[in-house]
């Protein structure tokens, strides 16, 4: 595999303490460290900025973006959930875990402080009165762009039914606002994000036993099979009011600690037969935002390249790119509950065997948000989007 070093650009300065471990949720040598930033965090980000970007801020997709949706399903089996410890252990002093499947804060607030937002984006399953206006977290972990992915998770709510119920806020938004003329004006003023299509191959394509559609489809096929479905999607978001919205490719998967111990690979290194089906679907993402700009009157999409910057090797400071900094058990993904977790989180590219720390997603948002080398974003970057005409 060509750089078998992963994921995103480290762009702090990391101490270099031992690797070492701490029982529970949090420990005070963290609590020390994040005092000053996590007073601020769970309801109140520290920004100088009096007014957003952008008039709300919509999120779709899957455990990458979730900050709390799974939290109040029912699952039948499995756990696509993040609502116990240490999830959540830096989010705040408290060390609540809220939902998000990191350490602290996820890509989605990181971009709401980038936008101006004084608060994080609320889950659609607890938003309550004129809060919708800002904006709803609709993601939910485990979901796909496939109907069927993720259910050896329990349930989960696909992109599908993540429009479903945006659907439901937009009616909710035309009740406050009064007409449908003043509901349109509001969601074109938004931005959308959609990250969404690594469950599709983790959890669905690449595990046969439960899923025939290795057997169906080459990963050529399967590929074409996710960007004509998601076209489908986006269209149905596009024709609910959406203009400027930012596509986030899959990241380079086939690196995760979780690749690594359970797929074939070359030396304990990357698997590239899943990067190299993955890289087929984010082709396809370009050629659909390509579409949309050019057939879709008013639209403006853009496309996040996940998977280049995410291949990027940390520049300063030693990082750990192969195993995960929380307990996870043999042949999991998440963390165990109430499992131990690395002291030194900064070092660290991985929460659980999958999700990166919140050092890895503040490094990805960044550069999504404001690109440091070209071909982060394309055509744009999300600064750039937002600030263009409607």
């Amino acid at each position: 595999m060509k750089g078998q070093s992963l994921v995103v650009l480290c762009l702090l300065t990391i101490a270099c303490f031992a690797s070492n471990w701490v029982v529970g949720a949090s420990s005070s040598r963290i609590k020390s460290r994040t005092k000053s930033r996590t007073k601020s965090k769970p309801k109140s980000i520290s920004t100088a900025q009096t007014k957003t970007k952008v008039g709300c801020y919509f999120v779709l997709g899957d455990s990458q973006a979730d900050n709390g949706n799974n939290n109040v399903m029912e699952m039948a089996y499995g756990n696509a959930r993040a609502d116990y410890k240490p999830y959540g252990c830096d989010f705040n002093k408290e060390g609540t875990p809220t939902g998000r499947f990191t350490n602290g804060r996820n890509a989605p607030d990181f971009i709401a402080t980038y936008l101006g937002f004084r608060h994080y984006i609320s889950p659609f399953t607890t938003i309550k009165g004129r809060e919708i206006l800002d904006g709803v977290n609709y993601a939910s972990g485990g979901a796909g762009i496939l109907p069927e992915t993720g259910r050896t998770l329990g349930k989960v709510l696909s992109i599908h039914k993540q429009l479903v119920n945006h659907n439901i806020t937009i009616s909710r938004i035309r009740g406050l606002l009064g007409t449908r003329s003043a509901t349109s004006t509001h969601l074109s003023s938004c931005l959308y994000t959609v990250q969404i299509g690594s469950n599709d191959y983790l959890n669905n394509y690449f595990m046969p036993k439960f899923y025939k559609t290795s057997a169906q489809y080459t990963p050529q096929q399967f590929a074409t099979v996710l960007n004509n479905q998601l076209y489908t999607e986006l269209k149905v978001l596009y024709e609910q009011g959406a203009r400027k919205v930012a596509v986030f490719g899959v990241g380079s998967i086939g690196c995760t600690p979780y690749a690594r111990a359970n797929f074939e690979n070359k030396g304990g290194g990357c698997v590239d037969k899943i990067n190299n089906a993955i890289q087929l679907f984010n082709d396809g993402l370009k050629a659909l935002v390509r579409q949309f700009n050019t057939k879709m009157a008013g639209a403006k999409f853009t496309y996040i390249d996940v998977f280049k910057i995410s291949s990027t090797s940390p520049t300063t400071g030693r990082m750990v790119l192969n195993a995960p900094c929380c307990e996870v058990d043999a042949g999991q993904v998440q963390c165990t509950r109430l499992g131990r977790i690395c002291a030194n989180r900064m070092e660290y590219m991985f929460w659980d065997a999958v999700h990166p720390t919140e050092v890895g997603i503040s490094a990805l948002a960044s550069r999504a948000f404001k690109a440091k080398e070209a071909g982060d974003a394309y055509p744009y970057d999300i600064n750039q989007l937002v600030h263009l005409p409607k």
